[in-house]
Order: C-alpha cells, then sequence, then structure tokens
C-alpha cells in the first residue's frame, strides 16, 4: 500500500474480517485483498466513469487468472488444502481452532497474502508502462 500511495492502516483493520471471507472457507481474503488494493489504484470517485470501471474490471480479471494459476483456486477451502493438506473449517469449534494454529495455519496462509500482494503490485506497475491496460 504504502509503495503505491495507496490506503492507510484504517485499511489493514477493515480487511480483518477477508481471511475465508469472514470465515466461511469461500473467496480467500488474499483475493479480497488484492482486488481491494487494484480498486483503489485503478478506480473512480465517479461510478460513472466507464473507461475507469473499464480499466479496474480488466485489472481484477487479469488478477483472479493470475492468482488461480498460481495457487489453483481463489477459494479458501482449496488453498488451505493445499497449503495445509486439510481445510479447518473455522467453525469447527476449538478443536479445528487448535488444530489449524498446530500445522502453522496463520504461518502458511500468509503464502496467499503473499501471492496476492505480489500479483496486484505487477498488475500496477505493468500499468505504469503503457497508456491502458
Amino acid at each position: 500500500m504504502e509503495e503505491f500511495g495507496l490506503g492507510s492502516y484504517e485499511m489493514v483493520k477493515a480487511l480483518s474480517p477477508f481471511p475465508g471471507l469472514g470465515g466461511t472457507g469461500r473467496t480467500c481474503g488474499a483475493v479480497s485483498g488484492g482486488l481491494l488494493a487494484l480498486g483503489l489504484y485503478f478506480g473512480s470517485d465517479d461510478l460513472l466513469n466507464h473507461d475507469s470501471n473499464r480499466v479496474c474490471g480488466t485489472a481484477a480479471r487479469v488478477f483472479m487468472e493470475r492468482f488461480e494459476a498460481t495457487l489453483g483456486s481463489v477459494d479458501c477451502k482449496d488453498i488451505q488444502t493445499l497449503l495445509l493438506g486439510r481445510y479447518f473449517d473455522s467453525k469447527g469449534g476449538k478443536e479445528n481452532a487448535e488444530a489449524f494454529v498446530k500445522a502453522k495455519g496463520f504461518e502458511k496462509c500468509t503464502v496467499a497474502a503473499g501471492v496476492g500482494a505480489r500479483l496486484a503490485a505487477e498488475i500496477i506497475i505493468e500499468s505504469m508502462g503503457r497508456s491502458s491496460l
């Protein structure tokens, strides 16, 4: 965020419920975070700015394709299975929470966050070298 002058630490706080999209196992929080970064960079305050919306939508599609190509999915359940060997349902109670920690879930899931940040940054940097996305 800092490198591109986007957002603030309040944004980091706002992203707190994103992992597993609120713990549902659906869209990975790294995907949501990457899309949010692209929206901050390419988006417009004017929702009727169709050129900006098109560019932002294109960046989002490129991001989604690259993320899925890198980790095989955009869904938390699939990514946890890849990184941890299985999915730990956050609604599964204390046993699942302890098993997630024991499997180093907090550490290993940062791989997805790193991939999302890298891909979003790459798309932004690539756009700086050309007149349009």
